[in-house]
């Protein structure tokens, strides 16, 4: 049996046993004793902003089209002779698979037959079939993904506004990329950059549910430890230096909606770490949001009494280790006058100084939903990875909220609300459908 290194939270009672294999491969898994279902997800750290790289010791940089590492995604799903998702659908498995900014993920579920599925996940990852016929099918199929994208009013807001707030960071661009960019990749780019970052020293694999760590390591090995992967390449991701200031100060868009949608946020310039600062940043921004914009917040009530939102109203953080952002978004038939009260809200609450009681309950909330959501084998398996490749453990988030305090998060507020870095996307009724229809 192989042995395996363990991360302990005493709070949660939890355990994540974790292990490297001969080739790389970092194995994890957290052993959830009495569940039925179980998880695995095979993950690398490539995603749609890993455009640009260079591989050291080389003398040029490589560019290549955007949406490569989603359209890449969608590949390794097809076999010679048909899809994955049918040979997971014979052993009872449901299958998927993701790509944002920063990773792509494929995993699995099941009830039964776990071993079984579970050696298909890392074999038609670790096993690409690229021709020049499947790759210009694949394009076609892409094409129509994005032309949906094209066509959906709240898709084109949360993508107008990370156009607006950033000039040059790639988080900008779609993750499934353009029609250009699509059909511009061929054969030869897929295999580039799969070489170069489907290494499995720059993936994680891992398992939750009733299976033992040490059996998830043994059979990853036996699976993977035989094969040649040749030597690990020594990776430099490219970005472009993005300057402080956002890129536009509103965007706006047509479209056929009956009310205008509305993203809007402000941008977040302390970058440049990962691991537990960030970490602390994360958590403290969900309280602060909670407590500033949260449904049982007074400017929440404030703004649905004025009927300036509705139940679509929302909010959300991004945090990378070279970007992050918080952002709102919703239906409003006044879109500049949600705006412009929100603002003034953020003023007054930066001002006023946070009130002790408020930011308790709200941090005993935030550790409340915690809690509950290590219940779900679900959030943990498509959280885990996140964390993990953020240089950060999951299983301690409860202890990190638990230290976090009112000063800590007063001054989050005050670094990040910055009027001069807030950017504003609209999409207005037009395109054919008349607004109160």
């Amino acid at each position: 049996m192989r042995e395996m290194e363990l991360d302990r939270s005493e709070l949660l009672r939890e355990e994540v046993a974790r292990t490297r294999l001969n080739c790389g491969l970092e194995v994890a898994a957290l052993h959830k004793r009495g569940y039925a279902k179980k998880y695995a997800v095979l993950a690398t750290r490539y995603g749609s902003a890993d455009t640009r790289f260079r591989i050291r010791g080389t003398a040029d940089p490589v560019s290549t089209p955007e949406g490569i590492a989603h359209f890449l995604e969608h590949k390794l799903f097809e076999e010679e002779n048909g899809s994955i998702d049918d040979i997971f659908a014979d052993l009872g498995a449901y299958s998927n698979a993701f790509t944002n900014h920063t990773m792509t993920g494929y995993l699995f579920s099941c009830v039964d037959n776990f071993w079984p599925a579970f050696d298909t996940l890392l074999d038609f990852v670790m096993r690409p079939h690229f021709s020049d016929e499947n790759v210009e099918k694949e394009k076609g199929i892409i094409e129509q993904e994005i032309r949906m994208n094209e066509d959906s009013p709240d898709w084109q807001a949360v993508n107008g506004f990370l156009k607006a707030l950033y000039q040059r960071h790639p988080v900008r661009e779609e993750i499934a990329g353009t029609i250009d960019s699509v059909r511009s990749i061929t054969k030869e780019t897929l295999y580039e950059c799969y070489r170069t970052f489907y290494h499995p020293s720059n993936m994680t694999l891992f398992v939750v549910g009733d299976v033992s760590p040490a059996q998830v390591g043994d059979r990853a090995s036996a699976c993977l430890d035989g094969r040649e992967f040749g030597t690990a390449p020594n990776l430099e991701r490219l970005r472009p230096e993005e300057p402080r200031e956002i890129g536009a100060r509103r965007a706006e868009k047509d479209m056929a909606v009956s009310e205008p949608i509305v993203c809007f946020g402000y941008k977040d310039n302390r970058v440049g770490y990962d691991g537990p600062p960030l970490m602390r940043k994360m958590i403290g921004m969900e309280i602060l949001m909670h407590m500033l914009a949260g449904r049982s917040s007074a400017l929440y009530n404030a703004l649905y009494a004025d009927g300036l939102i509705d139940s679509s109203f929302d909010w959300d953080c991004d945090y990378e280790r070279d970007y992050g952002f918080a952002m709102f978004e919703g239906r409003s038939e006044n879109p500049d006058r949600l705006v412009e009260r929100v603002a003034e809200g953020i003023s007054a609450f930066v001002a006023g100084g946070i009130d002790p009681d408020q930011f308790e309950r709200t941090r005993r909330r935030v550790i409340g939903s915690m809690l509950r959501s290590f219940d779900s084998l679900e959030f943990i398996a498509y959280n885990f990875l996140t964390y993990h490749f953020r240089d950060m453990r999951l299983i301690e988030c409860v202890e990190v909220a638990k230290s976090i305090t009112a000063e800590e998060t007063a001054g989050m507020a005050g670094e990040l609300f910055d009027p001069e870095l807030l950017a504003v996307s609209v999409v207005l009724p037009g395109g054919g459908l008349e607004q109160g229809e």
